[in-house]
């Protein structure tokens, strides 16, 4: 989290036109999926590339991705769905039931923004306890249910686009008290831009939270296995950790980078944000931790993952790493195997 210096009725998705910049009803092209592998997924604004400039520790990298990479290559469906949402109460256990860490002021957050909504439960919940703010989510796939808070709204857009908040049509501000975005290290592609953009939509005085999750994920050794994070290796003979790392070689072909979070703090001091301050988190993966929360926040892992895997990893493995159907069931056999093994302990760095 950090800061910038200086009753229920029908709430309509609309859609970010790209030509035109303006909020009108959602599209047919908003709503026609495409599908692969009997999985169902986004096809708005998809096939394009997204020239990539990822920040390493070290020096700068320029990736370029295919002509032909997707915006998003997890799917939508309804299993996607039910995932999302057992993933948003993983979040809330992960910071005992708080849906943010910044410490916003609900006198001064009067416009908030979830960037890749997903299915809007973050951004439902903020607008029910905080009825005063105007919630917008916005996400590729309008999943969000019908019904939701009055002050609550869901557009169809493209993060990576040009981002259109920045005046109404009476040329009054548009900017946010409070910008979310959650689980993205798998969509975005050029983080510094996105990171410009946030900034550039910000009201001064405003905060900035992101939560991400990392791959490869690593194992925790059994002198140390607390589920404090203590001990972290990757053990190759671990399916599960292949797995994870094959994801992250997936995704790099696609020009995105999973680790990008390692270095958000210094982009972050770079656009001029201050009061930043970073949590390092991990979620166990099983039951294996002692504590009664972290051994029920691995079994909620452990659900997540049992779809999840195959989400996450289907169309990159076989748009990217060129894997047949076959083989991306046998990887996802052995790595769901190792997440079963009481005796690995595995976790997920976010």
């Amino acid at each position: 989290m950090l800061t910038r210096k200086d009753d229920p009725v029908p709430r309509p998705v609309r859609l970010v036109d790209d030509r035109r910049r303006a909020f009108t009803s959602a599209a047919s092209k908003a709503v026609e999926w495409r599908f692969e592998n009997g999985r169902r997924y986004h096809a708005y604004d998809d096939g394009s590339a997204y020239p990539h400039t990822s920040l390493t520790y070290k020096n700068t990298t320029s990736l370029t991705p295919s002509p032909q990479t997707p915006a998003y290559n997890l799917p939508n469906d309804e299993l996607e769905q039910e995932r999302l949402d057992l993933q948003h109460v993983m979040w809330l256990m992960t910071h005992h039931n708080a849906l943010h860490l910044s410490p916003i002021s609900p006198q001064h957050t009067h416009r908030v923004l979830d960037v890749g909504t997903g299915t809007g439960a973050w951004a439902i919940a903020f607008a029910e306890r905080h009825p005063a703010a105007h919630v917008v989510g916005t996400d590729l796939s309008p999943v969000q249910p019908a019904f939701a808070p009055p002050n609550c709204e869901f557009l169809v857009d493209n993060a990576e686009r040009d981002w259109a908040f920045d005046d109404d049509d009476r040329g009054g501000s548009k900017k946010f008290d409070f910008v979310h975005a959650r689980m993205l290290c798998m969509g975005v592609h050029d983080w510094p831009r996105f990171l410009r953009q946030c900034w550039d939509n910000l009201a001064p005085g405003g905060w900035l939270e992101l939560r991400e999750i990392t791959f490869p994920w690593a194992t925790v050794d059994d002198d140390d296995d607390d589920g404090g994070g203590g001990g972290a290796g990757n053990d190759s003979s671990s399916a599960l950790l292949r797995w994870s790392e094959d994801v992250r070689r997936g995704a790099a072909k696609a020009g995105i980078d999973t680790t990008a979070c390692r270095v958000f703090d210094a982009q972050l001091r770079a656009l001029g944000f201050v009061d930043i301050r970073e949590e390092r988190p991990a979620w166990p993966l099983g039951e294996w931790p002692r504590g009664r929360r972290e051994k029920l926040l691995g079994r909620y892992a452990l659900r997540n993952l049992e779809t999840g895997l195959e989400a996450i990893s289907t169309a990159v493995f076989s748009r990217y790493l060129g894997m047949s159907r076959e083989s991306i069931e046998l990887s996802l056999m052995e790595a769901r195997r190792d997440l079963h093994d009481p005796t690995m302990h595995h976790y997920a760095p976010l």
